[in-house]
């Protein structure tokens, strides 16, 4: 999606607002819903502040029972992107040199924004790093394999001690058939 910011960089001060749903190019995320996208542009002279949210339902994999389940995703964004100044540095191999702001900022090639690679990066950076199908989720039996959601299995009604505490486990049994 490509936002036309010629108005906008007429003059400083000027603010443009934009809202639309749309869905990104994303080979690896599956869309429930498009992402609404809703933007305030404002020209700050050499760069351009755009702070806004978008909204979408994607669908992720639960990382303990291994279902799919939709996910309702809201991030803020704000991003600061600089006007086509061409930034000229000679710089020789090994000399240390000293970062500036507009070094940390993207640069508006054009008088558009392609706004998928920035909604891809906040969509990809607010998806949970182990998404749960729901906080209690109990997964998967690490016997059988069978989903604990949808009850008990006959692995868990067999107590499966480790090898190396059956020692640990006799010495218990013991001490509790003499009390």
């Amino acid at each position: 999606m490509e936002i036309y910011l010629a108005d906008l960089h007429s003059e400083v001060g000027k603010v443009f607002h934009f809202e639309e749903d749309f869905i990104p190019h994303c080979e690896d995320i599956s869309f429930i819903e498009p992402v609404h996208v809703k933007l305030k542009l404002v020209n700050l002279g050499k760069e351009v502040l755009i702070k806004g949210s978008l909204k979408t339902k994607i669908k992720l994999v639960c990382s303990r029972c291994l279902r799919e389940f939709p996910y309702e995703l809201e991030a803020k964004i704000q991003e600061i992107y600089l006007w086509d100044i061409p930034i000229q540095r000679n710089i020789s191999p090994g000399e240390i040199i000293e970062l500036k702001d507009e070094d940390f900022k993207f640069v508006l090639e054009k008088e558009s924004l392609f706004l998928d690679p920035l909604v891809e990066d906040i969509i990809r950076l607010n998806i949970p790093v182990k998404p749960l199908c729901r906080p209690d989720c109990k997964g998967l039996c690490p016997g059988c394999g069978q989903d604990l959601n949808l009850g008990e299995c006959e692995c868990s009604k067999k107590i499966q001690v480790d090898p190396r505490w059956e020692p640990l486990m006799k010495f218990m049994d013991k001490k509790e058939g003499n009390r």
